[in-house]
C-alpha cells in the first residue's frame, strides 16, 4: 500500500478525505510503504514452513533462508521506499517525508546504484509502484485539485491511467506485455475493487465477499497477487488466475497481504502477529512458495516492521522497513533455498 504506505493508497483518510472516510470498512484500514548509497550486509533471518500453527518465527532446517540484506535510501531523503525489483536488479521506489503518512513525494528508478527521479508532470506526489524489465514504470499521482491517478512511464513519456467512471485510480504493477494491476473507487461508494488492464480492455477484480479488493502485483502469466478485506474487517493474501481466487495467508498471523510475485509464482508480502505496534499490527514480511512460507524481518537496529514488496526470478526481493520512530527506509535482501 504502501507501496505499502497507504495499503496501497486507498486507505489513506488525509489524502482522500470524504471520499474514503464514510465508509467503516476503509476508517478501519492500515497504512504502510535513509541516506547515502547503495549498501550490502551480509546477515540471516528466521524460516518458518508451512505445517506452523502460529506465526512464532521457529528455525526449520532444509527450507528458505533470507540473507544479503542491503539498503536503498534516496541521498539525502528523510524517508525512503523500496517497492519493485526487476531481472535486472533495478528498482522502482520513492521517498520524501510524506511516506510516513500515506505516499512519496517522488518516485524514483535505480539502475546500477544511479537514482532517476519519477514524478509526474504537475504532481504534488509520486509513487513509482511497478516495473517491468524494459524500465517501464507503473505508479499512481496526486494532482493538485486533489484527485489521485495512475499513471505509466514509458520510453520518456508519462500516460494518465484512470478506470472509466472511477472516482479514483491507483496503479500498482505492470509485466513484460506491458499488461498492469491496479485498484479503483466507484464515485461515492467508498468501497475498492481491482482491475486486471490488457490492451485498452479493464477487468474488474472483485474477491466474492470481501468489502474491498485491492491487486498489487503481476507476473508474465498475469497471475495478481494482493489483499482483501474480509466482512469482519481481516486482512488476507490472495493470488488470482485467469478469474479464479486462492487465499495465502500466513500461518497463524492476525493479519496478511501479498504484494510481489515473479515468474516462477513465488509470491512476498506481509503479515501482522497479533503484538501491534508499528503499521497497526503488520510486524513482518514472509516469502511463500511451493506451500512452504518463511518468515523475514530485517536485521539492521531500530527496526520496527518489515515489508517485502517484490521479487525477481533471481530470487533478489525488493521491501521497505519502518524503524521504532515511523520512518520509512528501502531494503533489498536474496531468498536462498
Amino acid at each position: 500500500m504502501t507501496r505499502q504506505t497507504l495499503r496501497h493508497l486507498a486507505t489513506t483518510c488525509s489524502l482522500l478525505g470524504a471520499l474514503l472516510c464514510t465508509s467503516p470498512s476503509l476508517a478501519q484500514n492500515k497504512g504502510i510503504g535513509p541516506h547515502g548509497k547503495f549498501t550490502t550486509r551480509g546477515v540471516q533471518c528466521s524460516v518458518q514452513d508451512s505445517t506452523a500453527s502460529s506465526a512464532e518465527h521457529a528455525q526449520v532446517p532444509g527450507s528458505f533462508s533470507a540473507g544479503n540484506f542491503g539498503t536503498i535510501d534516496f541521498p539525502a531523503a528523510s524517508d525512503s521506499a523500496a517497492y519493485y525489483i526487476n531481472d535486472h536488479g533495478e528498482f522502482a521506489g520513492g521517498y520524501g517525508p510524506d511516506l510516513e503518512v500515506n505516499f512519496s513525494d517522488v518516485g524514483f528508478l535505480l539502475k546500477k546504484n544511479a537514482f532517476k527521479e519519477i514524478k509526474f508532470p504537475g504532481a504534488v506526489q509520486t509513487g513509482a509502484f511497478g516495473l517491468n524489465n524494459a524500465g517501464d514504470v507503473a505508479g499512481t499521482y496526486l494532482d493538485t485539485s486533489g484527485s489521485i491517478h495512475g499513471f505509466q512511464y514509458v520510453k520518456g513519456t508519462y500516460t494518465t491511467i484512470d478506470f472509466p467512471g472511477a472516482g479514483l485510480t491507483q496503479v500498482d504493477s505492470i509485466n513484460e506485455a506491458g499488461e498492469i494491476a491496479g485498484l479503483y473507487y466507484e464515485p461515492g461508494s467508498g468501497f475498492g475493487q481491482g482491475f486486471y488492464l490488457v490492451g485498452g480492455t479493464y477487468t474488474t477484480i472483485d474477491m466474492p465477499g470481501a468489502i474491498d479488493t485491492y491487486p498489487a502485483g503481476i507476473n508474465d502469466a498475469g497471475q495478481i497477487v494482493g489483499e482483501y478485506i474480509d466482512s469482519a474487517g481481516n486482512y488476507h493474501g490472495f493470488l488470482w488466475q485467469r478469474g479464479t481466487f486462492t487465499t495465502i495467508d500466513y500461518p497463524g498471523a492476525t493479519w496478511s497481504a501479498l504484494f510481489g510475485i515473479n515468474d516462477q509464482g513465488e509470491i512476498v508480502g506481509e503479515y501482522g502477529d497479533g503484538d501491534g505496534g508499528v503499521n497497526e499490527g503488520f510486524e513482518h514480511g514472509y516469502f511463500y512458495s511451493d506451500g512452504q512460507f518463511l518468515s523475514v524481518d530485517v536485521p539492521f537496529v531500530g527496526a520496527a516492521a518489515t515489508w517485502l514488496t517484490g521479487i525477481n526470478k533471481s530470487d533478489q526481493i525488493s521491501g521497505i522497513y519502518i524503524d521504532t520512530a515511523g520512518r520509512f527506509y528501502g531494503f533489498t535482501a536474496a531468498i536462498s533455498k
